[in-house]
């Protein structure tokens, strides 16, 4: 028996929920569950801040628990404002997450996508697993990788039988 798990979300910490919303809402067709805001100081500390505020959307399926993307987007923070990471020179490295979201209707959301001028890492590619995994089955998966408005890698998977 595990003692932790399973995930409950990803939290992603992005600097205009709003752009952020186009792809993971409009184009991945995530449902929003929670948009709210929180502020002062009790929510700067969380984040290293005197003070802050902080815009929260939560997306997943609707009546879902856990398998959660958290936007989190910090606003009107003191001392500092919040700096970026670099953008991607290379992919993947150490320490890099990607975001992992499951499709069985990769054209269309590949082509959303294409609308909104993210930036693909992979074309959709297909392949041919054949041998039985304990987590994946044979089938014809295919996979395409972007990043997403604040350079975070998304990973798109779809599958079909053989």
């Amino acid at each position: 028996m595990s003692t932790a798990g399973p995930v409950k979300r990803v939290t992603l910490w992005v600097r205009d929920a709003e752009k952020s919303l186009r792809v993971y809402r409009d184009a991945l067709g995530l449902a929003v569950l929670e948009d709210k805001e929180l502020a002062g100081s009790a929510i700067g500390r969380m984040v290293g801040l005197d003070e802050a505020s902080l815009r929260i959307v939560h997306l997943g399926y609707p009546g879902s628990t856990h398998g959660w993307v958290g936007l989190y987007e910090i606003r009107h923070s003191k001392p500092r404002q919040v700096s970026s990471l670099p953008a991607p020179g290379g992919f993947p490295r150490y320490g890099q997450a990607t975001v992992v979201i499951t499709t069985d209707r990769m054209q269309e959301v590949v082509g959303k996508l294409r609308d909104l001028k993210v930036v693909f890492l992979t074309e959709p590619t297909e392949y041919i697993k054949t041998t039985p995994g304990d987590a994946t089955p044979p089938g014809r998966y295919s996979e395409a990788i972007f990043f997403d408005p604040d350079d975070i890698p998304v990973s798109l998977i779809g599958y079909a039988a053989l």
